[in-house]
């Protein structure tokens, strides 16, 4: 559903770790391997902003 113009989404940093620790224990084949796929996306997330805002436009 699309947002309005006037709406806002409000996440904090607690839900997009959840979120991101969901996703990588589906993919990774331990604990391990999750974290590390964790920390390279919030590495990413964090050192390249403007390219991320311009992927999911």
């Amino acid at each position: 559903m699309p947002m309005d113009s006037e709406e806002t989404l409000e996440i904090t940093v607690g839900d997009l770790i959840v979120a991101l620790t969901e996703e990588a224990m589906k993919l990774a084949s331990d604990k391990q391997e999750a974290s590390k796929v964790i920390a390279f996306a919030l590495t990413h997330l964090v050192y390249n902003p403007g390219a991320n805002s311009q992927m999911w436009h």
